[in-house]
């Protein structure tokens, strides 16, 4: 496994190589924004599915027969990958972000506004990622201690509920583009799915589901109490903008009536010519 992990870090300095060259070339140009899109749209995905399996292991009875998790590793190291790929696409640009940031606002935290701040939430989402990562090998667990060990590895729950706050709220295909209403809704499932298989974990770990399909009910209820509330505060948030328009035009209406009765009590008054 080592030496498997080995072959993918060489493997992906190469790439990383070649990439940065690329978008160096291509830096003044739209394709840099594009790239920089896609990379950071599949870093998500991939995060999410790292957190994914992790957590469908942690919920099957017998965690040796899942046969998914061979593929946790590989996805987590190609999840941090494609973040690096992101933030170097990003850092390149010369096009659309990267005239607006200067290269320690990449690096560091900014929270002077909305932007950047949500901004400083992908790169600490990047720092969670290389942390979990790099003590995530076997010589790391065994200086560590398994105990240290996986304290350090739920760091990838925050790590990726930042990155969910960071890409929902400034992502362009998420927000904005013609791939929006698909994408959009997309990402706010794999967001609901994560927070009820977290859910469905404690419940397991407090009350000791005996049975697979006890976990498998408490899984499939969690989902349904998260994408509830969802929709709740969703027709909430509605029916109040709904009002607000509505007083809105009530005040606009009444605005508009005091205007005229005082042109008409002015038209009154006046002295006939």
């Amino acid at each position: 496994m080592e030496n498997e992990t080995l072959i993918y870090v060489i493997s992906g300095t190469i790439v990383a190589l070649i990439f940065i060259l690329l978008s160096v070339l291509i830096r003044d140009t739209a394709m840099i924004w594009i790239e920089t899109r896609i990379f950071g749209l599949l870093a998500y995905f991939f995060l999410f599915l790292t957190v994914l399996i992790g957590e469908l292991r942690m919920l099957t009875k017998i965690k040796a027969d899942f046969w998914l998790f061979k593929y946790h590793k590989p996805t987590a190291i190609f999840a941090i990958f494609l973040v690096f790929l992101h933030f170097v696409a990003a850092l390149a640009d010369n096009y659309k972000w990267g005239k607006q940031l200067v290269f320690s606002q990449y690096l560091g935290f900014s929270f002077s506004d909305k932007w950047l701040t949500l901004l400083s939430f992908g790169t600490l989402a990047f720092y969670l990622m290389l942390l979990v990562g790099l003590t995530s090998a076997t010589k790391s667990i065994q200086f560590l201690g398994f105990r240290n060990w996986k304290k350090i590895h739920y760091l990838s729950y925050p790590a990726f509920f930042i990155a969910f706050a960071h890409s929902f709220n400034l992502g362009t295909d998420i927000k904005t583009s013609f791939l929006a209403p698909v994408i959009r809704p997309l990402v706010l499932f794999t967001f609901l799915l994560v927070v009820a298989l977290l859910l469905a974990r404690i419940a397991h770990g407090i009350f000791q589901f005996s049975d697979q399909w006890e976990i498998n009910l408490a899984v499939i209820l969690f989902i349904l109490l998260v994408i509830g509330s969802l929709f709740f505060a969703s027709n909430i948030a509605a029916n109040e903008s709904k009002i607000s328009d509505l007083n809105s035009q009530v005040y606009s209406v009444q605005s508009s009536a005091k205007v005229q009765q005082a042109a008409n009590a002015q038209n009154i008054g006046a002295p006939n010519g």
